[in-house]
């Protein structure tokens, strides 16, 4: 039995975004010039580093970065790809490389539109090889990707790859795109690893399929995922990558957004909009018109929020997306016995989108183990000017032997100061006790490098708060 790490699972850390802890601030970037990466991002670069050094083996484990690693939503391309870059330098660097040079990017739905233009960028790669006779095979546009590693088409980020291979340091990197699962599996495939960013689980990244049904009740749930990928793939770029480059509309969509993280600032916004939609009433009528303006503006909000797991704060899955989750185990089913293969015996799920870092046994019948081993990795974004306890940053650890460690970095709890690093296993056979406890000894054995990210990372929390508070006092003078 090994204890070697062999897979890295990063999702939601939003590069570019001013609200993430990983994106340099402009102080941070005027002091140390602009590659450099931030006190947070370098620091998590030594955690990680520091248990990468306790591998027996010289093989390095591969970066999976399982959705939304660029906010290509809210955040200018050319200020997120260089973010991206300088995380890349680190894990990467000659004197104490981290990673493999081969990177597996799995969009979600805030870099959606980065599976979109290498998915089109293939399809006229090998198109123009039909055409002049070099394939024989037509080209074929795939709505989804392959799932194993080992298999074809494989799609490789063109652009990216491209712009990262400008710096010296990043002259051998490969940014392959698998979109929307990953699978890893043991040789006989009776132990496997599911990895997928998550967004298909809650209703609001699939909104297109239930206006179809609601129009067409007798369609049949998409509860495969290259259905829900036909149906809802225009609604994801559009909403998560391109709406808020659309002229004053998407600015305004982007001031509604940010306002929608704080609880009094929906109010004054509610009050904003129902004053300007009754200004040209009379006192008396324009009274009765607000209050119901207030109630139904509210209400519509309010569903919007409820429907975006990663605004619901108060639990770590809604019932709408513990749903959703269940739904999509049967497209991953559908998947995995696509090939003619038997089910595995043993299978982990590791999912991000919701920013709410956990682990739990999810009961299953229909999977052969009586159901999976569920991890969630968080987030590293900080979106409320107070504390929200349930969210926090993680990184699922993946061994040689297909045991998977939930180490949670930070949480945002009130005072970020406060809180340990930890290692979360779900063992319910035992075997996976040896993995979780190597990565602890690890940690145990380096405070000084997990106290130093900690510590880092409670000012950048705090940091984003002031900056989360400022924006939405100047967002709500804009809508008032």
């Amino acid at each position: 039995m090994t204890t070697d790490i062999r897979y890295i699972v990063l999702s939601d850390v939003h590069l570019g975004a001013a609200n993430s802890i990983l994106t340099p601030t402009g102080a941070e970037e005027a002091k140390g010039g602009q590659g450099h990466g931030g006190a947070a991002m370098s620091c998590l670069v030594d955690c990680l580093a520091t248990l990468v050094a306790g591998n027996q083996s010289d093989s390095l484990p591969t970066l999976v970065a399982s959705g939304d690693l660029l906010d290509l939503a809210l955040s200018p391309p050319e200020h997120t790809v260089p973010v991206l870059g300088r995380l890349l330098v680190g894990l990467m660097a000659p004197q104490r490389p981290v990673v493999d040079h081969e990177v597996i990017l799995l969009p979600g739905n805030h870099d959606h539109i980065l599976w979109e233009y290498t998915r089109e960028h293939w399809f006229e790669q090998h198109l123009s090889e039909v055409i002049r006779g070099d394939l024989a095979v037509p080209a074929v546009r795939h709505r989804i990707g392959p799932m194993w590693l080992d298999e074809q088409p494989r799609y490789e980020a063109p652009l990216l790859s491209e712009l990262m291979r400008d710096t010296t340091q990043l002259r051998d990197v490969r940014l392959r795109v698998l979109y929307p699962d990953l699978a890893l599996a043991s040789p006989d495939r009776r132990r496997v690893v599911l990895i997928t960013h998550g967004h298909y689980i809650e209703s609001v990244s699939k909104v297109m399929s239930g206006f179809l049904r609601a129009l067409a009740p007798r369609v049949p749930e998409p509860l495969d995922v290259e259905i829900m990928e036909q149906e809802n793939w225009p609604w994801l770029d559009f909403f998560f990558s391109s709406m808020t480059r659309s002229g004053r509309a998407g600015a305004l969509v982007e001031n509604i957004y940010d306002v929608l993280q704080d609880e009094a600032a929906l109010a004054r916004l509610l009050e904003a909009v129902a004053h300007s939609m009754t200004a040209k009433s009379g006192r008396l009528l324009g009274s009765a018109e607000g209050l119901g303006i207030r109630w139904g503006v509210g209400a519509l909000v309010d569903m919007i929020a409820s429907a975006r797991e990663r605004g619901v704060t108060t639990q770590l899955l809604t019932d709408d997306t513990r749903d959703g989750l269940g739904k999509y185990l049967v497209s991953l089913r559908s998947r995995l016995q696509a090939d003619g293969r038997a089910l595995p015996e043993d299978a982990t799920l590791v999912i991000g989108h919701t920013h709410k870092p956990f682990c739990q046994w999810w009961p299953d019948d229909s999977w052969p183990g009586g159901g999976l081993h569920l991890h969630n990795t968080g987030g590293w974004v900080v979106d409320h000017a107070t504390a929200q306890p349930l969210m926090g940053g993680a990184t699922a650890l993946v061994s040689d032997e297909l045991d998977v460690a939930l180490v949670r970095l930070h949480q945002q709890i009130d005072d970020p100061r406060d809180w340990q690093v930890t290692v979360d296993a779900i063992d319910s056979d035992g075997s996976r006790a040896a993995f979780a406890a190597h990565l602890r000894s690890l940690i145990e054995a380096n405070p000084h490098i997990f106290a130093t990210f900690t510590s880092a990372a409670a000012k950048a929390v705090r940091e984003r708060r002031a900056a989360n508070q400022r924006l939405l006092d100047s967002r709500l003078e804009l809508l008032e």
